[in-house]
């Protein structure tokens, strides 16, 4: 194979009456954003970004800019999977590597660190054909565009590593609301929380906040509120009910009922219990 059909090194300039559509084709498209703010279609999405981020096509993907959010500059390399092919050895299989990339059309943020020096590759790349000199131009470019290749790959886990916590963190709350709902009458403290979770308490409240829109510590108590209103309904005296609940003392109980209800754990008994 020669060394030139290994890749495809283009640049692009996007502004607001830009129409170009990116096509990957046969091949895989890697876009680099050099400067500005990118908006593109991609997969029914929209997806916007800015330098250092890099954007993937897989093979027969259309990516298209957003009409007049565009304004960009873009460094591109085309691969053909036969030049992973070419390049891979038994200790790397980059074909495999790269199908299983982030799937879809997919936006990668890349630390500024790694993205720089995959530009700055790229660039060098650019310029081996200006060169006079041969000496060791193939293996020189063949181990350059190898070395950009494995880099990019990890870029891609490191982003998918990232994905995943976030992921993660979404799912944690839900995993909450179900241990509360099962722990209720149990110690539930932040630190008990910690202990279950393998998270900091802080990180517990700031992510139930966010989801929830309410703090942890009213959402246990307004549970424990509503089961405590289930025991009073069912006839069960009230310092028995303020145990039942996870309640340390009588006057807790009392105290945070009257406040939540507007009034006394009996006074609602009579309340809910009073013929209409």
């Amino acid at each position: 194979m020669q060394i030139q059909a290994l890749y495809r090194i283009s640049s692009y300039h996007l502004n607001a009456q830009s129409s170009r559509t990116f096509r990957s084709g046969q091949k895989y498209l890697l876009l680099f954003v050099n400067s500005g703010i990118c908006s593109f279609l991609g997969n029914a999405k929209l997806h916007s970004c800015c330098s250092p981020d890099i954007i993937l096509l897989k093979p027969g993907q259309t990516l298209v800019p957003a009409t007049k959010k565009s304004c960009c500059s873009l460094m591109a390399v085309s691969i053909p999977e036969s030049s992973l092919a070419a390049l891979s050895d038994s200790t790397c299989d980059l074909v495999q590597k790269f199908r299983f990339a982030p799937y879809g059309t997919s936006l990668i943020r890349a630390e500024i660190a790694s993205s720089m020096l995959m530009r700055t590759m790229l660039a060098r790349l650019d310029s081996l054909s200006a060169e006079t000199h041969e000496l060791g131009t193939q293996l020189f470019e063949k181990s350059l565009f190898t070395s950009f290749l494995i880099i990019f790959l990890r870029a891609c886990v490191q982003n998918d590593q990232i994905h995943q916590l976030h992921e993660k963190k979404i799912l944690i709350i839900d995993d909450v609301f179900e241990y509360i709902s099962q722990h209720l009458t149990e110690d539930l403290s932040l630190s008990t929380l910690e202990q279950e979770f393998f998270v900091s308490g802080v990180h517990i409240s700031r992510e139930f906040k966010k989801s929830t829109g309410m703090t942890l510590h009213s959402y246990i108590t307004k549970s424990r509120i509503d089961l405590g209103k289930k025991y009073l309904l069912q006839g069960l005296p009230v310092r028995d009910v303020c145990h039942l609940c996870g309640f340390g003392s009588y006057n807790h109980f009392f105290r945070v009922f009257k406040t939540e209800c507007g009034m006394t754990p009996m006074a609602y008994y009579r309340k809910e219990r009073s013929p209409v």
